[in-house]
């Protein structure tokens, strides 16, 4: 049994979705793109971490050999000027400025009390005591100090040194020399500039390289997620192609051959799956599966005929009761839910005006956590009909036997009595039951021809048989007969011999049986007609009369064995109820057609097809 409460699926239901194509770009791939932004942000962070520890790095060197080169400047020019500072105040201000020339940097000559003597770049007056300056202080007390301050005569950020000679601690001033920081600002931002367009470049060119790496990577992937998208959605056909020997080929070929195990499997499923939809569409038993909800999720052909479902109509999605339309069906399916066993109803179905009699056998079968019902229908109305007919045969079959032989034994007894010397009714006891006797030997004999019939049919040999000499014969036969009953008999035929496929006896019977039939049910001065045709490569026989017909609600059952429309008269003309059927059975085993037309007070037309030679 499949899911969803099916057995095997819908008859011609075939339900798999197309598989979704192939990405057509890498680029749309997720995978790629996770993978090439991962790329391309570990680059910019690399980048970043390496530039920002290059500059701060370059930034460090850059103070660390400004300040040694002001210690050194600091300290020469604080031995070479340890003389300077008795000098008077303009030929001190033309050394300082000569010392800043060829330094490059401002120089101040401070007295230890903190008056500046000379200044490069301002003049002496203009500047204030620099006895409170961290530099100043520090190399009063250890020879040698630096700082870094914004200047307040400039604004600018700048890296002071100051140095009193070792030798001249006592005597000579304080030599003060400042460097602008703005300079290693500019350099480091000239290194950064350079180094940011570099990283650019690099970055860019690691990106086209990456993206042409990852796009190499990607595609193997690529491909399986195709693969498994079209496996997934049933394309089991679908293989990676040429996956290669690396990590990535051994996924590719562990996926070919799940894709190839799939095929396989999902085949023989099929396969199977075909075969149980063939036997279960080919079962004469018809076979219907519900839900929980009691919703009909497959019926094969015989269950949609069954219920009188229009050929290709679908009944997926109703409930079978509503289809059903029998109070039974929601009782059994109730039951069969209940219980372990099978439950079986017997259901009156009305088909085309006709009731059918079906037995219906209901299992229940587990779908997930839902239990739906299996019903399967046998139509037993044919079964039905044959016991009917079997009680009404031995019923008919009793009765017809005991009538004559009680009427027999009646006359027996009352020869016994004393009838057997009473010369006036001996003789005509003797002749009822000589009446009853032959009526009992037409019956056992009509029995035993109806029982060889049965055995025979489907293997009664068939040969040319020329009917219209058969014919003529039975007219021949039965014409004495007629003319006793004051009654017409004439043949219309066709000209010439009318070959046609049957067996010689057989005709011969059904011809007897017929005209015999004509003549007892029609009243004297009537007319029988045989009659002989070709039409549409069958020779039709008809035996027609103007006797007392057949009413309309018998004419289905008059080839019934047994079956008399007048039991009156039919026993009064010693019918045995079982020559239309004998007629019947002979025609069917010759591949033929037997039909009556009748109407009451009018007249019946019995017609017989047969295929010509």
């Amino acid at each position: 049994m499949a899911r969803d409460g099916a057995l095997i699926g819908q008859d011609g239901e075939d339900p798999t979705a197309p598989a979704p194509g192939p990405v057509n770009t890498l680029f749309r791939f997720r995978f790629f793109w996770r993978l090439y932004i991962s790329f391309a942000g570990l680059v910019l962070l690399c980048l970043g971490a390496t530039g920002t520890l290059v500059v701060r790095q370059y930034r460090s060197d850059l103070s660390e050999r400004l300040d040694s080169s002001l210690r050194v400047q600091t300290m020469t020019l604080a031995h070479l000027a340890a003389d300077d500072f008795a000098a008077a105040p303009p030929d001190v201000s033309a050394l300082v400025d000569r010392y800043a020339k060829a330094t490059g940097r401002r120089v101040t000559f401070v007295r230890r009390d903190g008056t500046v003597v000379a200044d490069s770049e301002r003049p002496a007056s203009d500047l204030e005591n620099h006895s409170d300056r961290p530099e100043v202080r520090t190399a009063l007390h250890g020879g040698y100090g630096v700082d870094r301050r914004v200047s307040k005569s400039t604004g600018r950020t700048t890296l002071y040194a100051a140095h009193v000679p070792e030798h001249a601690l006592g005597t000579a001033g304080i030599v003060r020399v400042a460097a602008h920081l703005d300079e290693i600002d500019q350099q480091v931002a000239s290194v950064r500039r350079v180094f940011v367009t570099g990283a650019v470049l690099a970055t860019l060119v690691a990106l086209v390289f990456g993206a042409l790496a990852m796009r190499r990577a990607a595609r193997p992937l690529e491909e399986m997620h195709d693969v498994a998208s079209a496996l997934s959605s049933g394309d089991y056909g679908a293989r990676v192609e040429d996956p290669g020997d690396d990590e990535l080929g051994v996924l590719g070929s562990t996926l070919n051959r799940l894709g190839g195990d799939m095929s396989e499997r999902v085949s023989a499923l099929t396969a199977g799956q075909d075969r149980l939809r063939a036997m279960v569409a080919g079962m004469v038993e018809g076979v219907i599966a519900v839900d929980d909800g009691d919703r009909i999720t497959f019926t094969n052909h015989t269950a949609r005929r069954m219920l009188g479902v229009a050929a290709g109509a679908e009944m997926r999605g109703e409930r079978l009761w509503e289809a059903a339309r029998v109070p039974e069906v929601p009782e059994l399916l109730a039951e069969a839910r209940r219980s372990d066993a099978a439950a079986q109803r017997e259901l009156n179905l009305l088909l085309s005006g006709r009731e059918v009699i079906v037995r219906a056998q209901a299992h229940r079968f587990a779908d997930g956590d839902r239990i739906g019902v299996v019903v399967v229908l046998h139509d037993i109305s044919e079964l039905r009909r044959l016991e009917r007919i079997r009680r009404d045969f031995v019923a008919n079959v009793s009765h017809e036997l005991k009538t004559p032989l009680t009427s027999i034994r009646g006359y027996v007894e009352t020869l016994l009595d004393g009838a057997l010397h009473d010369d006036r009714n001996n003789a005509r006891f003797l002749e009822k039951i000589e009446q009853n006797t032959q009526r009992l030997s037409h019956l056992v004999t009509d029995l035993l021809s109806l029982a060889r019939i049965e055995a025979q049919e489907g293997s009664l040999p068939l040969e040319r048989v020329d009917l219209h000499a058969l014919v003529e014969q039975a007219r021949r036969r039965h014409e004495p007969t007629a003319v006793g009953r004051d009654q017409t008999m004439r043949l219309e035929s066709c000209n010439g011999a009318l070959q046609v496929l049957g067996d010689r006896e057989a005709l011969t019977q059904v011809l007897d049986n017929l005209v015999d039939n004509a003549l007892k049910y029609t009243p004297p001065e009537g007319h029988i007609t045989i009659r002989l045709k070709r039409e549409a490569g069958h020779a039709v026989l008809e035996v027609e009369d103007d006797g007392i017909g057949i009413p309309a609600e018998d004419i289905e059952r008059v080839f019934e064995r047994f079956y008399r429309v007048d039991k009156a008269r039919s026993r009064a003309v010693g019918g045995t109820g079982l020559g239309l059927s004998i007629v019947k059975h002979l025609v069917v085993a010759m591949k033929g057609e037997v039909e009556v037309e009748s109407q009451v007070d009018v007249g019946s037309t019995f017609r017989v097809r047969l295929s010509l030679a």
